[in-house]
């Protein structure tokens, strides 16, 4: 419904969200653009993964202070990532991209090593499939804390199946041992929570589905530290290329969900670094 009294517009849509998305692009936009000069208002979204939000804000202290005035920067954090976005409001598009643009490029100049990729659709995902198609290569994942959430990130983009083999989940020593390869003596001396296992995971999964990089993740998410000596949080994640194999230890606190996102999105951060190297 649209109602028009005293130079006002007061417009009335169903909740459906699918319908009203519909409405909005279809019929109001276009109606309410014939009637009214609107403004332009303009996005770009700068995507960073391994630096907190604190941290970011005082690398980019100085470039934050000097954007124009018709900019404004909103900071996006999530776990394990920062959306940086850029919001500029005018008459002319044109002017307000090309400015927009130019705090880009000031920007990748400060913090390029965070930066992954721009606006919402360029995720660490998709980033990734890109690398390794442009490489033809390829990508396994173990996982026992993250149980097949890394997977679920991959195979979310589109066309992922070019270049993602398989995910185990070994959430079970069994099938560490069994699947994975992992020697039952390196679980008792170690225990399934550390570094040791972490890359024999990574290995095992490199070797059974013959990938050029795997990812294995093992970790107590909590709510109990379960058989293991490390506290709630703990994490290690390993990572196999083509030519070594290395783990590292995070601790991601709580709660649950928290471990899972974080894990999986510095494993996604881990892995775009060795592809770059390779």
């Amino acid at each position: 419904m649209w109602f028009e009294n005293n130079e006002k517009i007061v417009i009335a849509l169903p909740g459906v969200p699918n319908e009203m998305k519909g409405l909005i692009e279809n019929s109001v936009l276009p109606k309410l653009t014939a009637v009214f000069e609107l403004p332009y208002i303009c996005h770009k979204t700068i995507l960073t993964y391994g630096m907190g939000e604190s941290m970011v804000a005082e690398r980019i202290e100085d470039w934050e202070d000097n954007l124009p005035a018709s900019i404004k920067l909103a900071y996006l954090p999530a776990y394990g990532k920062l959306r940086l976005r850029l919001t500029a409001k005018g008459t002319n598009e044109k002017q307000l991209l090309d400015a927009i643009n130019k705090e880009v490029e000031k920007l990748i100049k400060i913090i390029p090593e965070i930066i992954v990729g721009f606006d919402d659709e360029e995720t660490i995902e998709v980033v990734i499939g890109k690398l390794l198609s442009d490489k033809n290569q390829n990508l396994a994942t173990a996982e026992s804390c993250t149980g097949g959430n890394i997977a679920k990130m991959i195979t979310s983009v589109a066309g992922s199946s070019n270049y993602f083999i398989g995910s185990i989940v070994a959430y079970q020593k069994s099938i560490k041992i069994n699947e994975l390869f992992v020697d039952e003596k390196i679980i008792d001396k170690y225990s399934v929570v550390s570094s040791q296992v972490a890359e024999a995971m990574a290995k095992g999964i490199q070797q059974k589905y013959n990938a050029n990089y795997a990812i294995a993740t093992t970790g107590n998410a909590g709510p109990t530290a379960d058989n293991t000596h490390k506290k709630v949080g703990t994490v290690f994640i390993a990572i196999a290329t083509p030519t070594t194999i290395f783990s590292e230890e995070f601790f991601f606190g709580k709660p649950r969900e928290k471990v899972i996102e974080r894990t999986s999105n510095k494993a996604l951060e881990l892995l775009r670094k060795e592809i770059l190297k390779n």
